[in-house]
């Protein structure tokens, strides 16, 4: 390649930089968003495409999504007002670090229109469980390893019905290294529950399920509804949040909230990339409960 096509590809990539995050960065004068959302180099998180250009014009003024590893490096980047807002999961809002006071701003509404969502305990319908009790000594298939739903909240409801985590049938390594059957999401745990003759029980979250077809299921297009019978709860545990440091301007914290509140439903494309229908206003009590309840596990 010539040296001057280097030089033409080099000022590409230096203004696009400019135009996206990168000049943003760079001016000193950015609202800085934080979430664990990874995006390529400069670029923005995909999630954060449609949201972008809205919180420009709402704050008229840059706005930098920061990618960061984990809730409690968030956590310090809001004591910090390093971020002056942070987008987080349950999972990563209890792992802030005890004590980091942050504002909610508004909570994310899944696709039942609710801003928190229960673990549905699942049986195969064929077999003879009706409670989560009868889960003692069953092979017992979680979702990913820490989700606070799929797996805290799973097993503190186990163990109040007196299942404690050693009465579930262990899975040996190299297959699990903790002991326990971990699938990717609740709709592996509902195909694996209804076709895997040795898995009986499992856990899957409420919209998933009534996501699910009511009959039909198979192994090609995953389990139906009628293939699995419900026989308990978990505690419900609460959406995204968006949340603001104690030290970012009053105005903009309430700009931001009148927005999420109001407007946000009304762009397809903002809620859909964020995987949200919408937004209401946080229930900190539901919060408080998920760090109590992470702390239990």
């Amino acid at each position: 390649m010539s040296r001057l096509c280097k030089l033409g590809l080099t000022s590409i990539c230096l203004a696009v930089f400019a135009g996206c995050q990168g000049g943003a960065r760079l001016s000193g004068n950015a609202v800085h968003v934080a979430s664990t959302k990874l995006g390529t180099l400069m670029l923005l998180p995909s999630d954060y495409m449609a949201l972008h250009p809205e919180l420009e014009k709402l704050f008229n003024q840059p706005v930098v999504f920061d990618t960061y590893l984990s809730g409690e490096v968030i956590g310090k980047q809001l004591d910090s007002n390093h971020a002056q807002f942070a987008i987080l999961t349950a999972r990563e809002y209890v792992q802030m670090p005890a004590g980091t006071k942050v504002e909610l701003v508004a909570a994310g509404q899944n696709a039942s229109g609710k801003t928190s969502r229960e673990g549905l305990i699942v049986a195969k319908s064929s077999s003879t469980l009706q409670s989560p009790a009868d889960c003692k000594g069953q092979r017992f298939c979680f979702g990913p390893k820490g989700d606070l739903l799929l797996e805290s909240a799973t097993l503190v409801t186990l163990e109040q019905s007196g299942v404690r985590s050693d009465d579930i049938k262990k899975e040996l390594p190299p297959f699990s290294l903790d002991g326990r059957l971990h699938a990717g999401n609740s709709v592996e745990v509902a195909k694996l529950v209804a076709f895997d003759n040795g898995i009986m029980c499992g856990v899957v979250d409420e919209v998933t399920f009534n996501a699910l077809p009511a009959t039909g299921g198979s192994l090609l297009t995953g389990a139906s509804r009628d293939q699995l019978r419900v026989i308990g709860h978990t505690a419900p545990v609460p959406e995204l949040v968006v949340v603001a440091s104690p030290k970012t301007d009053p105005v903009k914290v309430q700009l931001l909230r009148e927005y999420l509140l109001t407007k946000a439903k009304s762009n397809a494309d903002v809620c859909k990339q964020m995987g949200v229908t919408g937004f209401a206003a946080a229930d900190e009590t539901m919060y408080t409960d998920a760090r109590k309840l992470a702390q239990k596990s």
